[in-house]
């Protein structure tokens, strides 16, 4: 994935700072302009390309939704404010969310999760007389994940299966295994019931990769072994004789 373009537009040095620490620990993320204004931030815009704009409310001179309203173009917005009251109404903007300062590492990673996820979405169609009339959104085929410091894109066909590890899920791929903080239960309503399977109240896995079943073992066509459930087997084999 191509780095995203990032701004800050926010009135107080401790918001930028802390901004620019959480972006620096993202290499997906470039971070391009800070501003202490609305209006020096769409001057730049006007002449820059932006993907993510880190945006205050209460500032200076032009608020920051007095600067979404007079913007026919936006990028992505992520707000962030001291103030919980503007949340509502911020929606009627389309921000992607909205950050409650001070806030830490891992809600700003959950707003850029947001941000990739979009990505796959086409945006309103503009050429379209109708401002209303959108795009078909494209089924997903992958994963967003939080590894380590970093944000993985994990494509569907690429794994083999998921095993829960205490408040963790690992994805085993051909090449790999990655690590992430998130439910096995999160992972299944994230990834397409068409191709994955639920065996085992611990393991997910790919129907294309699956091999055979027998008794209470099934075996992937790496080799991997894993327990098949029984309240799953019927399941399981239903699935993959459809």
């Amino acid at each position: 994935m191509n780095q995203l373009n990032c701004i800050i537009i926010d009135d107080e040095e401790g918001a930028h700072r802390v901004l620019e620490h959480f972006i620096s620990q993202l290499k997906q993320l470039q971070l391009n302009g800070s501003f202490y204004t609305a209006v020096e931030a769409m001057e730049y815009l006007y002449n820059n390309q932006v993907d993510i704009m880190f945006l205050d409310i209460n500032m200076p001179g032009l608020t920051g939704m007095e600067m979404l309203e007079a913007m026919s173009n936006k990028p992505f917005v992520i707000l962030t404010t001291a103030y919980k009251e503007y949340a509502l109404e911020s929606y009627k903007y389309d921000v992607v969310d909205y950050l409650v300062k001070p806030f830490d590492f891992k809600t700003f990673l959950s707003a850029i999760d947001k941000v990739i996820n979009r990505l796959g979405t086409p945006k309103r169609n503009l050429e379209q007389n109708n401002p209303d009339t959108y795009q078909p959104v494209a089924k997903t085929d992958h994963l967003i994940l939080k590894v380590d410091n970093e944000i993985v894109k994990l494509d569907f066909n690429t794994i083999y299966y998921t095993q829960s590890y205490g408040n963790y899920v690992k994805f085993f791929t051909a090449e790999k295994m990655y690590m992430s903080q998130i439910t096995t239960q999160e992972v299944e309503k994230k990834l397409d019931p068409e191709l994955f399977v639920r065996i085992h109240k611990s393991y997910l896995v790919a129907l294309k990769k699956i091999s055979k079943i027998a008794g209470g073992d099934l075996t992937l066509k790496n080799g991997t072994v894993l327990p098949v459930g029984k309240f799953y087997k019927k399941n399981v084999i239903d699935k993959i004789n459809s």
